[in-house]
């Protein structure tokens, strides 16, 4: 599976503007429509490219952009009466913007995408790693790739402070001392692992199977369109 020239020149500049302005460059403006047809907004983080690991290789790869988000959220709603949505991500650093549309699909407790599995494909074998997040989708993909899977890797990636706000108590830090041999998450205070537990099921990643990207590289004005067409990725020079 050769890259899409969206996507390489995406994780090119994304990993140049960390460098320029830190982890900030991942935040990025993702637009959805609300159910009486008003438009909704807000800022959200890229979590990367699902199955895949920008550290480490994994074993898979794919081209369907990860965002998380809590399941009560408003733009939950959003998405379930339109799942037709656009990122917007502005890179300060190099001064360029990557307007991606597409359509957001959903992996919580209930919903898998299995549809979707097929868009994640094989990208050699993963190497030997002490990292959490890794060894737990590393157990869960034995027997192929799996959004469970996936939604337990990205869990794990959190940051133990916003962990927390997904409970329905009072926000905590949750911490993920370990992971069994089930690639279950471990927590040895009893009360913790409950809440991290609580938390999971509020947690849902969003994946962005993008459809066309707009860029634009505002020092020279230069702007192109990345379209599909017969299968293949076309880029159209509209300027500069």
């Amino acid at each position: 599976m050769t890259a899409a020239p969206w996507k390489t020149l995406l994780a090119s500049q994304l990993k140049s503007n960390i460098e320029l302005q830190g982890v900030t460059a991942a935040y990025a403006s993702l637009a959805t429509v609300r159910p009486d047809n008003t438009p909704a907004n807000r800022t959200v983080v890229f979590r990367g490219f699902a199955g895949e690991d920008h550290r480490l290789e994994t074993g898979w790869k794919s081209e369907l952009l990860v965002i998380t988000s809590d399941k009560r959220s408003w733009k939950m709603k959003d998405i379930a009466a339109n799942p037709t949505a656009e990122l917007n991500w502005y890179m300060l650093g190099t001064q360029e913007q990557f307007r991606l549309h597409g359509r957001v699909h959903t992996v919580s407790s209930q919903d898998d995408c299995a549809d979707l599995v097929r868009s994640v494909v094989k990208s050699g074998d993963a190497g030997s790693t002490a990292d959490l997040a890794t060894r737990a989708f590393l157990t869960r993909t034995q027997n192929g790739f799996n959004w469970q899977a996936e939604r337990l890797r990205q869990w794990y990636r959190m940051d133990a402070h916003l962990r927390g706000t997904f409970t329905r108590e009072t926000p905590q830090p949750l911490e993920i001392e370990d992971v069994d041999s089930t690639g279950w998450f471990v927590n040895r205070d009893p009360e913790k692992q409950r809440l991290l537990e609580v938390g999971y099921d509020n947690f849902v990643i969003l994946l962005l199977e993008v459809e066309y990207m707009d860029y634009l590289k505002l020092p020279t004005g230069e702007r192109y369109m990345h379209t599909q067409s017969a299968g293949h990725w076309v880029i159209r020079k509209l300027s500069g």
